[in-house]
Parts: C-alpha cells; sequence; structure tokens
C-alpha cells in the first residue's frame, strides 16, 4: 500500500521530468517547468526528494533534480522544517553523500552543498566539520566527500546575500566554521596528499579545496607546509594542471597586502621565476600558455609596488610578462597582461622611481614593438572579408586595438612619447622605402604602425619637434589605399592641437582630409568629418578667415555623407562660426542655418512618415549643433546676435510641433533644442521663453510626451531664481503650475504604471519648483497632489521614477523643520548675502508636518514594502532618506507606532517577536537622541538581514499588507 501511494507521488515528477528533458513540444515543456517549479516550493519536496535519491532504479537526471531540490530548499525553505525536522534532515543528507561516494560526482556537489548551507544556517550545530569528516571516515573512498564539502563551505558561507542570517550571526558563525577549523582542514589537506593511499584522481580536488580555504588558513603556514612544492610540482601535470593554477594565483593575490622584505613574497617569487622557461615550452599549447600567462601577470599585478622598489631584483619578472605579451597567437591571452601595465607605469611616473624607470626602461620599448605587430589586421581574407563576415570577431578586434593602445600610452610614459613615436615613424618610412624599391609590402604592415600613431597622440607634447615634423610629411604621401588613407585621417585628427601650433603643415593636412570626402567611401567620409570637426576646433584662429570657403565646401558635401558624420562636420563649422568676430556671428550664422532652415520649412507644411519624421529630427539637431556651441560672451544690456537669429526661427519650431509634434522623435528634437537654447543663452532668451512656455504646456495638453516636462523642468531651473527679475520668476511660476496641473489630470485618465518616463519627467520638474519656490510650492494645489503622486509610484517596480520620487518626497518633507534644506541666501539692507539659518517660516513646517501626520503611518508600510520587496537594490539608500525624515518629522510616539503597525503586517515566521523589538527600540532611541546617523545603519541592516533571510526566488509576498497598487486621483 505505501508503496503504491509512493509510486502514485513520483509518477507526476517523473513524468514531468521526462517532458522538460526529452520532450519535443515547447509548451509541455514550459508545462512541465513550471509544475517542478511549484513541487520545489511545497512541504512534501523534502520527503519525495529523499525518496528519489534513495532509488537506485531511477534515472540519473530524476536523482540530480532531487538533489537540487533539497539544495534549494535548504536555502530558501528551512523554516518549513521545525527544529527537530533541521536535525534528521542533518542526519539524513550525510546519509545521503555516503551513497554517492562513487558518483556522480555532480549530484556529490548538489548534496554537499545542501549540507554546506544548512551547516551555516543550524547554528547550534557547533561540531559541523568534526561530525561530517567521523561520519564520512578517513580512508582514501571517503576523500571525494569529505574534500567537496570543505571545497563548497568556504563559497557558500560567503554568498552572504542567500543566507539568512543576521550581519552579527553570519560573522560568529564563519568564525565558529571557518576561522576556528582552518588549521585542522590544512592539516587534513596536508594528510590526504602526502599519503599513498589518496587516489590521484583526488589531488584536484585537493588544490580546489585549498583555494577555498586559502583566505582562512595563514598564508605563512602553507608556504611552510609541504603544499607549496606539491601544488608547483602539480603544474608539470597534466590532469591538475588547472587546479594548480588556481591554486597559484590565489597564494600570490594573498601576499597583495604583505611588506616587499617578506619572506613568503621571497618564497613564492622564486618559484614562479623558475617558471619562466615554460613559457616558450608552452607556446605549441595555449592552454597551457594561457596558463602561465596568467600566472605571470597575477604576480605582476600584485607585486607591482615591490617591483618598482626592488628594480633589479624583480626585473625578470617583468621580462617574463612582456614575453607572455610578445605571444601572437590568442590576444585574449595577452588581454591578460594589459592591467600590470598600467599599474606599473604608474608607479613609474612617480620622481621617487626615477631608477626603477631607467632600469625597466628596455622592456618598454621592446613592448611597444611587441604591441604594434599584435595592431596588424589579419593578413588572409576569407569569404571575402577579413574576418570571414564573422562581425562579432571584428568588434572584438577593434575593442582589443584600443586597449592596446592603453598599453601603448602607458609605454610612453615610461619611455617618453617621442622614443615610442620614433619607432612607428621608422616602421612606416622602412616599409614605404622597401615598397619604393619594388617590394610587395601588404597594406596591413603599414596600417598597423599608423593606428599606433593615433593612439600615443594625447601622450605627445605640444611643443614636439623631434618626430612629428616627419611623421606629418610622411602620413600624407602614403600608398593610396582605403585602409591607410582612413588611419592617416583619424592621425591628422588628433594631432590638430599641435597643428594648431605649427601651422605651416595645416593647408596640406586639409587638403588631405577633404579629398577624403569625395573618395568613394563611407569610413574614410566618417573619418573625414571627424577630423575636420577638431581642425575646426583647434585651429580656428588659423580658419577664421575661410568661412565662406568652408561654407561651400559643407552645402557641397553635407548631402552626400551620413548623418552621423554630418554631426561631426557640423560640429567643426559650428566652432568655426564661433570664432568669428561679434560683428559677423549673425551672418556666418544664418549663412550655415539659413538652408537647414528652408529644407525644414519644406518638411513642416507637408505630410510625412517614419522616414520624414526621421530627416526632420535630424535636421534640428544639426541647428541644435549650432546653438550649443555659438553663443559669443556680450556686455550686459547689449542684444544677442545669435538670439536675433534663433528668434527669426522660432515659428518654423512652432509649426513643426503643431504639423509633426505627434512624432516623439520630432518632439523630443525641439525639446531638446529648447533645452540648449535656455542653456546657451541664458537672459538673452528671455524674448522667448514667454512662447516657448506656451508651446509646452500646449503640446503637453495635446500630446501627453514627456519632454514636454522634461523641458518645462528646465525652465524652472534656469530662470526661476533671483537672477531673473520678479516678472519672469512669476511667469515661470505659472507657466510650470499650470504644466503640473495638467499632468495630474491626466495622470487620473491612466495606469501610472504605463507611462513611467512622464511621471520621472514630472517628478524632476517638481523637484525643481520646490528648490525654486519652495514656500509657494506647499501651500499651494500642487503639494498634496505632489505626495500621493509618490505613493502611488511606489507601488509600481519602474526604477527611475521611484528615484526621483524619493527625492521630491525627501524635498518636501525637509521643509518640514526649522531649516530648510538648502541655503537660502538671503540679502541685508546693506545689499550683503548671508545665510538665514532659520528661514522655514512656521506655517510652512505646519502644512508639511500636517501632511505627514496625515499621510505618514501609510506612506511608512508603502516605503517599508518597497525596501523589503519591490524596490530595485539601487533605491534602498534612497528609500532609507525618506524613511528617516518621516520619522523624524513624525516623532514620538508616532514614529514607533507606524514602524510597529508595518511590522506586525508582515508574515509571522520572517521575524521573533525579540528581533521586532530590538528594530522599534531602536528607532525609539533613535528619535530622541536625534541620532539619525546611526538609524540609518540600523536600518539599512535590518532591511538587509530581513531580505536575505526571507524574500527569495520562492517569495510568494510580494508586499506588505494593503500597501498595494493604488489608482491616482486628482481633482481640481
Amino acid at each position: 500500500m505505501a508503496s503504491t501511494i509512493e509510486d502514485r507521488t513520483l509518477s507526476p515528477i517523473l513524468q514531468a521530468l521526462n517532458a522538460l528533458y526529452t520532450g519535443s513540444n515547447r509548451q509541455t515543456k514550459e508545462q512541465a517547468g513550471q509544475f517542478l517549479e511549484q513541487f520545489q516550493k511545497s512541504q512534501e519536496a523534502w520527503t519525495i526528494s529523499h525518496t528519489i535519491l534513495s532509488s537506485p532504479s531511477l534515472p540519473i537526471e530524476s536523482k540530480l533534480f532531487a538533489a537540487q531540490t533539497l539544495r534549494s530548499k535548504v536555502i530558501y525553505d528551512l523554516h518549513q522544517l521545525p527544529a527537530e525536522g533541521q536535525l534528521q534532515l542533518r542526519s539524513s543528507l550525510i546519509t545521503l553523500l555516503g551513497t554517492y561516494t562513487a558518483g556522480p560526482k555532480i549530484i556529490l556537489t548538489q548534496l554537499c552543498l545542501a549540507l554546506a548551507n544548512l551547516a551555516i544556517q543550524l547554528v547550534q550545530w557547533k561540531s559541523a566539520l568534526e561530525d561530517v569528516i567521523r561520519a564520512c571516515g578517513n580512508d582514501a573512498a571517503s576523500a571525494p566527500i569529505v574534500l567537496e564539502f570543505l571545497k563548497v563551505l568556504p563559497e557558500e558561507a560567503s554568498d552572504v546575500k542567500k543566507i539568512p542570517l543576521s550581519e552579527d550571526e553570519l560573522k560568529e558563525r564563519t568564525r565558529e566554521l571557518l576561522e576556528n577549523n582552518a588549521m585542522q582542514v590544512l592539516n587534513i589537506l596536508v594528510a590526504y596528499v602526502t599519503s599513498a593511499n589518496t587516489p590521484q584522481s583526488s589531488h584536484a580536488l585537493i588544490f580546489e579545496c585549498l583555494n577555498s580555504w586559502l583566505r582562512e588558513v595563514p598564508l605563512e603556514t602553507i608556504v611552510n607546509s609541504p603544499l607549496l612544492n606539491i601544488v608547483f610540482q602539480a603544474l608539470s601535470n597534466d590532469d591538475l594542471f588547472d587546479a594548480a593554477t588556481d591554486c597559484v594565483c590565489s597564494m600570490i593575490r594573498e601576499t597583495r597586502d604583505l611588506d616587499d622584505e617578506s619572506d613568503i613574497v621571497s618564497t613564492l617569487y622564486s618559484k614562479v621565476i623558475e617558471l619562466r622557461p615554460r613559457i616558450a615550452e608552452s607556446k605549441d599549447d595555449p592552454d597551457a600558455f594561457r596558463n602561465y600567462t596568467q600566472i605571470f601577470a597575477d604576480a605582476g599585478e600584485v607585486w607591482h609596488m615591490v617591483i618598482a622598489r626592488q628594480p633589479r631584483q624583480f626585473k625578470s619578472l617583468v621580462e617574463a610578462v612582456a614575453e607572455c605579451a610578445a605571444y601572437d597567437e590568442d590576444l585574449e591571452v595577452i588581454q591578460f597582461t594589459f592591467y600590470f601595465w598600467y599599474l606599473l607605469k604608474q608607479m613609474l611616473i612617480l620622481d621617487r622611481y626615477e631608477d626603477a624607470k631607467r632600469e625597466l626602461r628596455d622592456v618598454f620599448l621592446g613592448l611597444v614593438d611587441v604591441l604594434i605587430n599584435h595592431l596588424h589586421y589579419p593578413y588572409e581574407e576569407r569569404n571575402g572579408d577579413l574576418f570571414g563576415n564573422n562581425k562579432e570577431q571584428e568588434e572584438k578586434f577593434r575593442a582589443f586595438r584600443h586597449e592596446m593602445g592603453d598599453v601603448l600610452k602607458d609605454c610612453c610614459a615610461v619611455v617618453g612619447a617621442s622614443f615610442a613615436l620614433r619607432k612607428a615613424y621608422t616602421k612606416v618610412n622602412d616599409y614605404l622605402q622597401a615598397q619604393n624599391m619594388g617590394e610587395n609590402i601588404p597594406w596591413q604592415d603599414i596600417e598597423a604602425p599608423i593606428f599606433s600613431m593615433r593612439a600615443m597622440a594625447r601622450e605627445v607634447d605640444l611643443d614636439e619637434t623631434h618626430v612629428l615634423p616627419d611623421v606629418m610629411t610622411l602620413l600624407i604621401r602614403l600608398p593610396d589605399h582605403k585602409k591607410i588613407r582612413f588611419a592617416v585621417t583619424l592621425v591628422l585628427g588628433r594631432y590638430t592641437e599641435w597643428t594648431a601650433k605649427h601651422p605651416e603643415y595645416l593647408e596640406a593636412q586639409l587638403t588631405y582630409i577633404t579629398n577624403g570626402f569625395y573618395v568613394n567611401d563611407s569610413d574614410i567620409a566618417g573619418a573625414a568629418a571627424q577630423s575636420m570637426m577638431h581642425f575646426c576646433r583647434d585651429c580656428g584662429q588659423h580658419l577664421v578667415n575661410y568661412i565662406d570657403q568652408l561654407h561651400d565646401f559643407y552645402e557641397k558635401i553635407a548631402p552626400q555623407i551620413r548623418v552621423e558624420s554630418l554631426y561631426d562636420l557640423t560640429d567643426g563649422v559650428a566652432h568655426l562660426v564661433a570664432a568669428q568676430p561679434l560683428d559677423k556671428i549673425y551672418n556666418s550664422l544664418k549663412m550655415f542655418c539659413a538652408p537647414i532652415v528652408a529644407r525644414l520649412y519644406s518638411r513642416a507644411n507637408a505630410p510625412a512618415d517614419e522616414a520624414g519624421y526621421r530627416k526632420i529630427a535630424d535636421e534640428v539637431e544639426l541647428l541644435d549643433t549650432f546653438a550649443r556651441l555659438v553663443h559669443p560672451q556680450i556686455e550686459p544690456g547689449n542684444p544677442d546676435p545669435c538670439m536675433q537669429f534663433w528668434s527669426e526661427v522660432w515659428p518654423l519650431i512652432d509649426r513643426l510641433l503643431d504639423n509633426h509634434g505627434q512624432s516623439t522623435c520630432v518632439s523630443e528634437r525641439c525639446c531638446k533644442f529648447i533645452r540648449t537654447l535656455m542653456y546657451s543663452y541664458r537672459t538673452s532668451f528671455f524674448s522667448l521663453l514667454g512662447p516657448v512656455a506656451e508651446k509646452l504646456v500646449v503640446c503637453f495638453d495635446k500630446l501627453h510626451y514627456g519632454c514636454y516636462l522634461w523641458a518645462s523642468g528646465i525652465a524652472v531651473r534656469e530662470y526661476g531664481n533671483e537672477y531673473s527679475d520678479q516678472n519672469i520668476q512669476n511667469a515661470v511660476w505659472e507657466f510650470a503650475f499650470r504644466q503640473s496641473i495638467s499632468t495630474f489630470k491626466y495622470m487620473s485618465t491612466v495606469n501610472i504604471a504605463d507611462i513611467p518616463d512622464v511621471i520621472e519627467d514630472l517628478f524632476r520638474l517638481l523637484s525643481n519648483l520646490i528648490t525654486s519656490y519652495p514656500y509657494r510650492f506647499i501651500p499651494s494645489e500642487l503639494c498634496k497632489p505632489s505626495v500621493d503622486a509618490a505613493r502611488a509610484i511606489f507601488t509600481t517596480e519602474n526604477k527611475e521614477p521611484i528615484f526621483t520620487a524619493m527625492d521630491l518626497l525627501h524635498d518636501i518633507f525637509s521643509y518640514g523643520f526649522t531649516t530648510p534644506p538648502v541655503s537660502n541666501i538671503m540679502f541685508n539692507d546693506a545689499g550683503e548675502q548671508y545665510y538665514d539659518a532659520n528661514a522655514v517660516p512656521p506655517e510652512i513646517q505646519g502644512i508639511v508636518r500636517q501632511i505627514v501626520l496625515a499621510e505618514g503611518e501609510m506612506l511608512t508600510r508603502q516605503v517599508f514594502s518597497g525596501l523589503l520587496y519591490t524596490f530595485p537594490r539601487e533605491c534602498v539608500s534612497d528609500g532609507t532618506s525618506v524613511l528617516l525624515v518621516l520619522l523624524k518629522l513624525a516623532g514620538l510616539p508616532n514614529a514607533v507606532q507606524w514602524v510597529n503597525s508595518t511590522l506586525a503586517m508582515l508574515p509571522a515566521t520572517a521575524m521573533t517577536q525579540q528581533e521586532k523589538e530590538k528594530y522599534l527600540s531602536a528607532v525609539d532611541s533613535a528619535i530622541q537622541s536625534d541620532d539619525m546617523n546611526r538609524l540609518r545603519r540600523q536600518t539599512m541592516d535590518f532591511i538587509g538581514w530581513y531580505t536575505r533571510r526571507n524574500v527569495t526566488p520562492r517569495s510568494e509576498i510580494r508586499r506588505i499588507g494593503d500597501a498595494r497598487d493604488m489608482r491616482f486621483t486628482f481633482a481640481s
């Protein structure tokens, strides 16, 4: 009868596993997965998993599932078992380990993970290690069980996010399980590794176990034990190579904080250097070479300060890393060395290590040659492409080149940029001479050193005259191969600051670049646009008188190049317009922008599709570039010639929004343009502020796009302050008030979870309002709806709106105290500024406190609910700030009562009464002593502890009590 019930219970699970592993129907597999997931959460999963694992006839897939179930239940569901059941679980897991001594290893590992997590949580189990070792025995056959358990125990104890213990409990448990047993574990490992009865197959597991315990066992003890030699000897054993490598690297890392003169560092260094001949020996074995490179790179990183202090003694290590970097079969392996070169460079550029820099200079010079060789594109094409049409491989190589460029900069800092640049120049010149002699030189050989020149540009002094004149003369007469022209064009763009100081090279370089626009290659045209941008930025003083020719060129080229390249080119010419004398700026700006305006007028009056909207947005972006960069310094009271022009353009923007504002890209780009006008022209924008503000209100009423609120918030921030006259401040308040009321009305008609962008932009607008107009905002019709809107957004899981809602609430509630949250700049009768520390009027404080008393208990519950269950983890700090200012305003006894009523709604199993009273006592004490910093720490510790214990992937509860979804309502 019992067997029949057991079969009936197991049957659905086995069927679901079969469907999951062997089924072909997607829907069936999904249903099976959901069924098994629900099973894992159930109470009966404990018993059924044991039954499956104890049944020799069942397939390995079902046993693996059962072992994984036990592991996850120990982590997430241990509270389902009473104290007696937890002790029975301990015994049954140890018994199961004995059943799977011979494997499969994957099941043994899952069972060890379950037992390790049980040992961590079962704090009354003081002799966990001794009991497991005693139960398993100390013979060779039991070695896999003991070693696997010892290996996973420190790893699981370090994963604090899934351990449901308080910080203090975990610290104490770690001390009991790890620190107190470290020497015993080391002795066990030594006994195993030196025993003739231990099978060779267990040695890798011994090393993995040692690796897990390295943080717990004093490194000096390991270095002075037989384990050190055994680990290094194991590097010669193919079966143990990976595990031994990990051990060696971990030991090296553990010396990070040791003194230079440490015997441990000396011992490990001598062992590592003995491995250097294996670099050359392993070049035909990529896996072995990777491991040795990892060892030498890690040693270099950890000991880079020692190298700088003792360069002669440790130079062999630097040379070994350089030898690894010279390997050209696997570029990923070479990347292991990059961070070492950076760290060492950071030391060598210090004056105190000048001797070390001289000692190691030759290594860095050689590294320059190595890196240039690695920069080569592949020589052979596959399927008509250098990367065999593998875009991922191509992007990976491009990224790798830029990383090597950073290492080249490090070399320049050590050996001097002129010396490094001379190496690149010499390579290009030698190749060019060989080509002139009739030798066939692949373009890759010429392009690579050119790329290196580009990478080194920032390190080259603007007064450099030893190499750069030769470089500039050479570059513009190189073979006209597309890849070479592309590289040269970008190099010229990187050295424009140097060219500005050496204008005799300017004309030839500009000719080379402008010719690139006429090459039938979009990449070269893009590079030319980028370089032209830099020339106009940095050499503008030499080009001011050529603006008419540049305009003709701009108009001719603009229709022929990609829009991204046009943006770069426009950026360049805008810099040149900005460099014009003040009396010429209006005409220069109009000359470049008039064709853009004309094209936009033709589109403004015509219907458009998505492609048309995109074209409009691109053209507005060009206007935005001019507005962003062309803003001359104007004496107060004088008219701004640029604003004169933009006032003429405004009717066009107005019409675009009327006819095409329904396109989000058109609306967003026009709002960005408005933002730029406000930022660039400040008070000169006053003449347009009225019509622009009205347009923002009208467009939001019509379209409900967040960008109009975003632009409105910028207007408040820019003009709702003491730098604007009172009439402007009043007008800005009225406009922002209308915009906010309109948004509240709209929010009442929709589910706010569906419009996160609008909500985020509204909260930013409201935050700007309360910063600029705190004593108008708080008594107004905006304050209470703002709090309600924040409360409503807390019931969603949209990260950015939650962040901005927290900022807004914190700003509002901060005016409930005597001292304002930001400095109020006041003026005395003499016109002198002073800070009024008691600026918040009592009536303002009273309004805020009244809101807190009315909404505080529910808001406390909602914020707590979010902090414990729904808020993204990045929001915890800001959420805690809101909670604390709320509790501080509430005072006693309200604060304690609100927190107590919130905690009372948590599941009964979530915490003990003692744990609850401990936190309530902290709240009471902190508010009495006004020590909110201490309460912040205690609150964040409480949240971290609670979520580790109670909030898991299995959690059914997603919020506290009635902190449910709420619909925002607004009655105007």
